[in-house]
């Protein structure tokens, strides 16, 4: 009802209109003045990353924005199940902050022969490392030997989104 309308808009600071979506194009402050906008900044998105078999697929000059406070440097969206034990399932934005090497048990994206993927990471003895899923049908990927030159992280996994269904 319209007096619930005038009540809702002056507790909000806006006008019944606005609220209504009837002048959303005529102001660009369209928050009350007691709320401020988070600043936001953009990262790009790099194509996708594996949650299974690694793939390459990068994106041409796609980026989302997030707040500034978040520090991620690229996101990758999930293809695949390996990773839904972690709460990662295909179609996922995840986030990254680029780095060179994660700790044991940290997820990370890692280039193997040019093609990513998405696992835990295990280093062992210094000579093998062992990219675990986070699904028990997906088996580990162990890199030994001079196969550890064709592999590098690119980025160590700090959050997701999740697909909207």
């Amino acid at each position: 009802k319209q007096d619930k309308v005038d009540l809702l808009a002056k507790a909000l600071g806006v006008s019944p209109s606005w609220l209504m979506g009837m002048d959303l194009g005529k102001n660009d402050n369209y928050l009350p003045s007691n709320i401020v906008p988070l600043e936001k900044r953009q990262i790009p998105i790099l194509g996708s990353v594996a949650c299974g078999k690694p793939i390459f697929d990068p994106s041409d000059g796609v980026q989302i924005k997030v707040p500034s406070s978040f520090h991620a440097d690229f996101g990758l969206y999930a293809r695949g199940d390996s990773m839904i034990g972690a709460d990662i399932h295909d179609g996922d934005l995840v986030f990254f902050v680029q780095q060179p090497s994660v700790e044991n048990g940290q997820i990370a994206a890692v280039f193997i022969d040019d093609e990513v993927t998405l696992k835990r990471v295990y280093y062992q003895q210094g000579e093998r490392l062992v990219l675990q899923a986070e699904n028990s049908s997906v088996p580990p990927i162990i890199i030994e030997g001079p196969d550890l030159n064709q592999v590098h992280i690119i980025g160590r996994a700090i959050a997701k989104q999740s697909v909207v269904v």
